[in-house]
């Protein structure tokens, strides 16, 4: 075997194997693991050769090799094996699960979320998708008290909010459609860029009596728009990592810090680095990201689309050695699921 490819294949075994027991190689294990193939004096002498290019580390005189960060670089790059589709009833159930949620897009992508850290054992990550112009699609009004209406709006590209609103005068069905008339009529279809005091005071005052019951319904709309304006980050799989021992409580709170902070991850994915040769799964490694939060991690992500300009994320965070070749399986299918419901949900 020419020694380029021998170095390659020593690598990729240690990688592997190290993923699987999270302990330093030794080149006598090594040597069995790939059943004599290769001498142990061969391998000792590769390995220092790993060592000495970055590709390996020697936590301690006397024990194994351990992966660099260079070194799972290479290896998601070049070295790992093709990944598989996932087996078809897999597929199915996940789909099954998710179109029972289909409907409420916020608890469709906390099911998504929840979903992804229970196949992977990690920290599952999905993102509200973003419209670079969204708008109000739907507006409803719904009785819950003599005196009170609740406030649904739905904003592109699934944004779902809403709010109680408590009237002075007692509603009638009568008025109540009136009030719902107006509403949509104001409102759907109307661009969120345009929801502000001078029009929530403006349509208010053209309705002339109806002031006092109109103007508090579009200051509650006001407010869901403003809430829906920043992406949103999901996270599911916090326990079950700390249980495991995948990472320390205060790696944990250093990497839901880091999430949550206003922009963070978006600026973060946005930045297009790690991305494999498919060219659509994005594998960030260490400190690849330039954030000490998530140093010692391991980040694969994949942008899912709904149709027009609707976008978000859905990944995984990990451990540096986690099994790669076997995640990114999951992340493209639900990257795909997601995007394919969005577009049924959106009618795109």
């Amino acid at each position: 075997m020419e020694p380029r490819a021998r170095k390659l294949k020593i690598l990729a075994s240690i990688i592997e194997s190290y993923v699987l027991t999270g302990e330093p190689i030794a080149s006598k294990a090594l040597a069995e693991a790939m059943q004599h193939s290769v001498s142990s004096a061969t391998i000792r002498n590769d390995m220092a050769e790993l060592v000495a290019s970055g590709y390996l580390e020697q936590p301690h005189t006397s024990s194994g090799r351990i992966p660099s960060q260079r070194g799972y670089r290479l290896y998601v790059d070049h070295l790992m094996m093709g990944s598989h589709e996932l087996p078809l009833e897999l597929q199915g159930e996940i789909d099954s699960r998710l179109a029972a949620f289909s409907c409420d897009p916020n608890k469709f992508l906390e099911v998504t979320a929840s979903l992804i850290a229970e196949q992977t054992g990690l920290l599952a990550v999905v993102t509200t998708p973003t419209d670079q112009h969204p708008r109000i699609t739907n507006a409803e009004l719904m009785p819950i008290g003599g005196h009170s209406l609740m406030l649904l709006i739905m904003i592109s590209p699934a944004i779902l909010r809403t709010r109680v609103c408590r009237l002075k005068q007692e509603l009638t069905p009568e008025l109540t459609e009136r009030l719902r008339r107006i509403i949509r009529g104001r409102l759907v279809d109307l661009p969120t860029e345009r929801m502000n005091d001078e029009f929530v005071t403006e349509t208010s005052v053209l309705h002339g009596n109806l002031w006092e019951l109109l103007h508090p319904l579009f200051e509650a709309a006001k407010e869901c728009v403003g809430e829906s304006e920043d992406m949103q980050v999901i996270m599911e799989g916090q326990s079950s990592m700390l249980a495991r021992g995948v990472f320390a409580e205060w790696q944990i709170a250093g990497i839901m810090d880091f999430i949550e902070k206003r922009g963070a991850i978006e600026d973060l994915l946005g930045e297009g680095k790690g991305y494999a040769n498919s060219g659509r799964t994005c594998i960030l490694i260490g400190n690849e990201s330039h954030r000490p939060e998530l140093e010692g991690t391991g980040m694969i992500t994949e942008r899912y689309y709904g149709g027009g300009q609707t976008a978000g994320w859905i990944g995984v965070i990990g451990p540096t050695r986690m099994n790669y070749a076997r995640l990114i399986p999951y992340i493209d299918y639900f990257a795909g699921a997601v995007g394919n419901m969005l577009k049924e949900v959106l009618g795109g």
